[in-house]
């Protein structure tokens, strides 16, 4: 076949099935121009096709080349995102504090501590088993072996002392 009677035929294609592809593309992904960009996609696809003369059925064809681009683009987009996602967990986990922030932390946590140490035993305990390692104040009375309501006094005490000596 000639290139004459390729464009013809590509052509005949497009006038034949362009509006019913469009109106499918666009209810399909929500978007007109998402929905435009894919019709593009699949009359050049087509275009380059080696098996454009033996097309059988033009518009199962076109519907299936249409919806090959669409979960080539959703998987496509689901690797960027990841990629993305995977780039900013980076980056996190690269970002060093500021000498300035580093001496701050240094410098609170300092303060805590010797606030903390003034603080008798259990108290701080409850403190740092509820605040630090995020035990409930139920488990810390199972694991104290004491009642919740002592867990909540300690608590208190302990923020109180905390609230006192910090300022």
């Amino acid at each position: 076949m000639t290139a004459l009677s390729a464009s013809h035929l590509i052509a005949t294609l497009y006038k034949d099935n362009h509006h019913w592809l469009y109106h499918w593309l666009c209810k399909t992904m929500g978007s007109q121009d998402h929905a435009e960009d894919v019709l593009q996609d699949t009359f050049v696809k087509i275009m380059r096709s080696k098996d454009i003369f033996s097309i059988q059925k033009p518009q199962n064809y076109i519907y299936a080349t249409a919806k090959r681009i669409i979960i080539d683009q959703a998987r496509r987009k689901k690797i960027e995102q990841a990629y993305l996602c995977y780039l900013a967990q980076f980056e996190e986990d690269w970002r060093h504090p500021s000498p300035e922030e580093t001496l701050m932390a240094i410098e609170i946590l300092d303060q805590m501590a010797f606030i903390l140490s003034d603080l008798d035993e259990r108290p701080r305990s409850i403190l740092l088993m509820h605040y630090i390692d995020e035990i409930p104040q139920t488990e810390i009375a199972l694991q104290l072996n004491i009642s919740t309501k002592t867990v909540q006094r300690d608590l208190i005490k302990a923020l109180l002392h905390c609230h006192h000596h910090s300022q």
